[in-house]
């Protein structure tokens, strides 16, 4: 009885963290995109402005986005899953004791 007591809280932290982690990812992923499109800005507007001769532009981020959805969907499905199955072990434990 207290393996299920101290199992439910313990899949629903591991939860939480996996969807913490999924949080960070999705930040991490704006943050590179914008200071993308700044880079990519200021380079477009130097080159207008006849101060370069190159037009540098920063591309491939789609690639790193579609790679970083892929995973993000799967620590969101693992997430909520642990987190349903540590309340629902919590329920049980507390229903079993009663």
């Amino acid at each position: 009885m207290l393996t299920l007591k101290v199992l439910g809280p313990l899949l629903t932290g591991a939860g939480s963290l996996l969807l913490a982690w999924r949080v960070k990812k999705i930040l991490d992923g704006l943050v590179i995109a914008q200071v993308a499109a700044q880079e990519n800005f200021q380079s477009l507007a130097a080159f207008l402005g006849n101060q370069t001769q190159d037009l540098k532009l920063i591309g491939g981020l789609d690639t790193n986005a579609e790679r970083s959805h892929r995973f993000g969907i799967f620590l969101l499905v693992i997430g909520f899953l642990l987190i349903a199955a540590g309340g629902f072990i919590s329920a049980y434990a507390i229903w079993v004791s009663a």
